[in-house]
């Protein structure tokens, strides 16, 4: 199973109860429909290191407050 597996009302609340601004939105919705590293960092004019890091700063929001 894959950690990013959510419905929208759990997207929502996520974005609601992790404050998420709006890169970290993006990301996580890129995460969600399976989009690959090179693709987000394509998308938000990042480095793939740095998706990388924010992946697990992501990750590591969702699961303080799941």
């Amino acid at each position: 199973m894959k950690f990013f597996e959510f419905t929208k009302s759990d997207y929502d609340y996520i974005v609601q109860e992790a404050m998420l601004n709006e890169e970290y939105q993006k990301l996580l919705e890129y995460e969600i429909k399976g989009y690959s590293i090179v693709k987000m960092a394509e998308l938000l004019n990042v480095s793939e290191n740095n998706i990388s890091v924010m992946i697990k700063k992501l990750k590591k929001k969702i699961k303080k407050i799941l």
